[in-house]
């Protein structure tokens, strides 16, 4: 078994068709103390596009993000980042306490921090960066408001700014848009296109939200079980796999979800 979080240097200048990679997996396997969840897999994510990861609950597909990221060790197989990619994890907004007394700004700040340490924990963050990440996301105009205050999909857009002025340029993102209502959900989805597909940015992202979230992404990994009760998993071009069998088992067709 190897694991390749940090030293990915073969894929730092990799390229598939025609397009650099920010993310390869060979024969992952993922799972819990040694049993396996899923298949192994093989995924490339391209950098400037939008992965998104599907299924129903207890599929895997909080285990799979959470081997991705580092967080848990792969049964087999291997996770390899490119060298110069700087991913960041976006949990959902309930993980964020909104009684605590701060500001849009402040969490947007929080991401920003470069080389803090005890010694000087007063270190200014750049201004330049949180304003850039708050314009990019459309919340500037909500800076200063405290964030008990603001809507799901403005405190969504806050920590997603909060990446942005960090500096990152790989998103892994879980459940951008629980809570909302479907029109903060195509909000959200269309500012997500834009980010990835203008800007650059690549993005994993695991949702419910499919009717809002599948036209605007990429790349689709679909998992699911057979009817035997064994791990399934589809890996592919939207187009295919809303064509397949078990997607339209699961959600009913492009927008039936």
């Amino acid at each position: 078994m190897t694991t390749d979080h940090e030293h990915a240097d073969d894929h730092a200048h990799d390229h598939h068709a025609g397009h650099a990679v920010a993310l390869r997996t060979k024969g992952l396997v993922v799972g819990h103390r040694g049993r396996a969840l899923l298949p192994p897999l093989d995924l490339v994510v391209e950098r400037g596009h939008l992965l998104l990861v599907l299924g129903r609950n207890g599929s895997g597909k909080t285990t799979l993000i959470r081997t991705l990221l580092g967080l848990l060790p792969p049964i087999a197989g291997t996770v390899a980042w490119a060298t110069d990619a700087r991913p960041a994890y976006v949990a959902q907004t309930g993980a964020l306490d909104a009684t605590v007394p701060v500001r849009a700004r402040d969490v947007v700040a929080w991401g920003a921090l470069r080389g803090w340490d005890f010694a000087r924990p007063w270190r200014r963050t750049p201004a330049a960066a949180i304003d850039d990440g708050l314009r990019a996301m459309d919340v500037a105009d909500v800076a200063r408001r405290p964030v008990r205050e603001l809507s799901g999909g403005q405190l969504q857009r806050v920590l997603f700014a909060r990446v942005l002025a960090g500096g990152a340029d790989v998103a892994v993102l879980d459940e951008p848009t629980a809570s909302m209502d479907a029109e903060g959900e195509r909000a959200v989805y269309a500012k997500l296109s834009h980010l990835a597909h203008e800007r650059g940015y690549t993005i994993v992202m695991v949702t419910h939200a499919v009717t809002a979230a599948i036209d605007r992404c990429d790349r689709v990994l679909l998992l699911d079980r057979a009817a035997d009760g064994t791990p399934d998993v589809m890996y592919g071009e939207v187009g295919d796999v809303v064509a397949s069998p078990a997607y339209t088992r699961l959600f009913g067709g492009r927008h039936g979800a």
